[in-house]
């Protein structure tokens, strides 16, 4: 007799391993579930992006238009001059002598720069241009002429505010010192750029001819107590070099630097801020995230709160085993 063969048993075992199957379908329900929950929350996506776009476009309507005055300056090229052999031979009279070189006429950019923000001189501006009520117009009653907060602004406050709506920018390669001046008024911008520009003209001018004055006057007693005839022609020579610095600084407009590009009353068409619509676009886009961060977030308190609920309801139901009902 044959013996019977044991039936050969189905498995569901694939025959492939799974690395041979790309697709998995949980990537989809994966993907189906956040759709999902994206449609579920739908009107509060809407309603938090239309609120945002309608508050952007409100506040951004009530900000003030900026506009921008700027200047160009560049430092003059100093003028050198022969004397030097003279120069070293009266090292010996004084400090002052060592400095005669030059008609006063050349400049420094990084000293431009660090006095065009330094305190002296916005303190100059202020004091002579009287620009404390046009700068805090808000808190200041033009009829009665009196401030309206007490204490009144002072000058570290008018540093402060100038300073902060002030941009100094300077070109390594050129030595271009580049002036920028915001504000809500166009005028008022492009009076803060020319009074900068020419307090600072000023404020070197008045150090030159300070300067020179003393040169000459050391030089002058120099001539009393020489009785050497070479070195008195050569202390003219230097005496009528401080001369002439002295009427170069008299008689130049700007003095150590000259103004490529003066400032100018901005078009009222040309504000630089706010912009608008840069600020519309990033509000929606912000709050399009936000608001579908909240309905995840939203969607994930509401499962765990089922879950929580389906887990006490099993607890309280008696359990179907068999042996259970038997005792």
């Amino acid at each position: 007799m044959e013996q019977e063969r044991p039936e050969m048993r189905i498995t569901s075992q694939p025959r492939y391993p799974e690395r041979y199957y790309p697709y998995e379908p949980e990537d989809e329900i994966n993907l189906l579930d956040y759709i999902i929950v994206l449609l579920k929350h739908k009107w509060l996506i809407i309603a938090m992006v239309l609120f945002a776009g309608m508050s952007a476009v409100y506040f951004s309507l009530r900000m003030p238009n900026i506009y921008r005055s700027e200047a160009t300056i560049m430092p003059r090229k100093a003028e050198k001059s022969g004397d030097s052999a003279t120069i070293s031979l009266l090292r010996g009279m004084g400090s002052m002598a060592t400095d005669l070189v030059g008609l006063g006429m050349g400049g420094s950019a990084e000293k431009f720069e660090i006095l065009l923000k330094s305190r002296i001189l916005t303190r100059r501006i202020v004091e002579k241009r009287k620009i404390l009520p046009r700068l805090f117009r808000e808190i200041w009653d033009p009829q009665k002429r009196t401030w309206m907060e007490n204490p009144a602004p002072t000058l570290q406050d008018a540093y402060r505010g100038l300073m902060g709506m002030m941009t100094i920018s300077r070109d390594r390669k050129s030595d271009a010192l580049t002036i920028k001046f915001d504000h809500e008024d166009p005028y008022f911008a492009r009076d803060i750029v020319d009074y900068y520009v020419t307090e600072l003209s000023e404020m070197l001018r008045e150090e030159t001819l300070t300067d020179a004055l003393e040169n000459q006057r050391f030089l002058r007693m120099q001539l009393m107590r020489t009785s050497d005839v070479l070195m008195k022609e050569k202390i003219y020579a230097m005496l009528a070099r401080e001369i002439e610095k002295e009427t170069f600084a008299r008689a130049q407009k700007y003095y150590s630097f000259q103004v490529l590009d003066p400032p100018i009353v901005p078009d009222l068409d040309k504000k630089v801020k706010p912009k608008r619509s840069m600020i519309c676009i990033l509000s929606v886009t912000v709050a399009f995230f936000v608001a579908v961060f909240l309905a995840f977030f939203i969607e994930y308190i509401r499962r765990l709160r089922t879950r929580e609920t389906t887990e006490r309801t099993t607890d309280l139901v008696p359990s179907s085993d068999p042996q259970n009902q038997d005792q």
